[in-house]
């Protein structure tokens, strides 16, 4: 009489939908704020917030108005796992201690508006807030290269960056500033991290 041997199919941890594959525990316990501006690039920002998450980022997306126009909130909801912030609310999310706001894409519209401390929707607010405490912050530029040579791009990059504010700015590529890849994002924010944590 023949035994009957069941073959035991080894069991593989299956990422959830929402889930990412860990790179490494760089971000780890770090609150990032993702500040998406309105802009085709604004698309990115779902490549770029699952990035962060592979190195074990706690991700927070706020919208300016203008990103409704080119997506909705689920794609960024599913990339982060949490509600996105598109409007000012009274639990005051703009408000809370973040390790990092990263600002991307960064249109001239909402670095104009940073530089002379306008605060008039979400996202705005939220840059508002983090300068007001001293916090680290990063811009990533994208925008038509007639844009990035208006003479204000510059001069309040400048003011910005006086105030403790950093650029990340992507080469040019097609007559504009395009956004850079998630690993270079991931890895400029992790350097950032690790500066904020040694001081």
């Amino acid at each position: 009489m023949k035994k009957n041997h069941k073959i035991k199919a080894c069991s593989v941890p299956k990422i959830k939908d929402r889930g990412v594959k860990t790179k490494s525990q760089a971000l780890k316990d770090k609150t990032i704020a993702v500040a998406i501006c309105g802009g085709i690039a604004s698309v990115e920002s779902v490549k770029i917030i699952r990035e962060l998450r592979r190195h074990e980022a706690n991700i927070t997306a706020f919208y300016t108005p203008d990103v409704l126009k080119f997506m909705t909130e689920l794609p960024v909801e599913w990339a982060s796992g949490k509600p996105v912030i598109t409007e000012v609310q009274a639990q005051v999310e703009h408000l809370e201690n973040y390790d990092l706001v990263v600002v991307v894409p960064a249109t001239l519209n909402t670095i104009s508006k940073s530089a002379l401390g306008l605060a008039d929707n979400g996202v705005t607010l939220l840059i508002s807030s983090q300068i007001g405490k001293r916090g680290a912050l990063l811009f990533i530029p994208t925008m038509n290269l007639s844009l990035k040579e208006h003479p204000l791009f510059t001069k309040y990059q400048l003011v910005l960056e006086s105030w403790g504010c950093e650029f990340l700015i992507s080469n040019e590529e097609e007559d504009r500033l395009k956004v850079p890849s998630p690993q270079a994002i991931a890895f400029k924010v992790i350097e950032m991290c690790k500066v904020g944590t040694s001081e």
